[in-house]
Formats: C-alpha cells, structure tokens, sequence
C-alpha cells in the first residue's frame, strides 16, 4: 500500500480475535445468565483482553441475542477458552464463531474529563 507521495505506507498490524456469538435455538430464559455474562466481559476488560464487545441490533434497535467480543490475547487458543467460559455458552443458550483480524487503519477519539473522573471514547 503506498500513501499519496509514493512511499510504502506503514500499517498498524495489530492481531485480535474476533468472537461472533450466535444462538443454538435452545429453548428457556437465557435473562437469568445475563448478568454473569455482563460481569465475565467487565472482568475480560478489566484484564485487558477485551477490547469491545456488544449486542447485535435487529432493525427496531433491540438486541436480538448475538453479539461480538474483540479480543486483545496472544492467541487463538486463549480466545477459545474465553468463548468457551461465557455463561451463555456454557448454558448452551450460544455458540460462537472464531476469527483472527490484523487492525490495519482506523482512528478514535478518547476524551479525559478529569474532574468528572471519566474517560469517553468516539
């Protein structure tokens, strides 16, 4: 890739794994292993293996039961494990589907707001 004055340009290269969540159609409430499943990604993000993660929206706006986690882990093996211990997995209310992404480009604004004690990014 060559940026406009015909130099190679450099590219970020940074490795994630990406989980996309889907649901195995079992039946039941799966409302009750929301909250452990919302403490498992909170607990990934405190660690630093989470980078993002977020329901899937059907065309009225409402989480339609999939999502995706972006992980920050050395390796597909460890990405497993993580999907593997979600408590909607190992209810059996998802499956999941694993893929490795290289980061390449993009841009994000992050604003400290220190009195407020809070960190937004865009």
């Amino acid at each position: 890739m060559e940026n406009h004055g015909g130099e190679p340009q450099k590219l970020a290269g940074k490795e994630f794994y990406i989980l996309f969540w889907e649901l195995t159609g079992k039946q039941g409430d799966r409302r009750e292993f929301y909250p452990a499943h919302i403490a498992y990604g909170a607990s990934l993000e405190a660690d630093g293996r989470l980078m993002g993660a977020g329901p899937f929206l059907d065309e009225s706006g409402a989480p339609d039961g999939r999502g995706m986690f972006i992980l920050r882990v050395g390796s597909r093996a460890e990405a497993h494990e993580i999907a593997k211990a979600d408590p909607f997995y190992v209810a059996g209310f998802r499956t999941y589907r694993l893929e490795a992404w290289r980061r390449n480009e993009g841009s994000f604004t992050l604003t400290v707001n220190v009195g407020a004690n809070r960190v937004t990014m865009n």
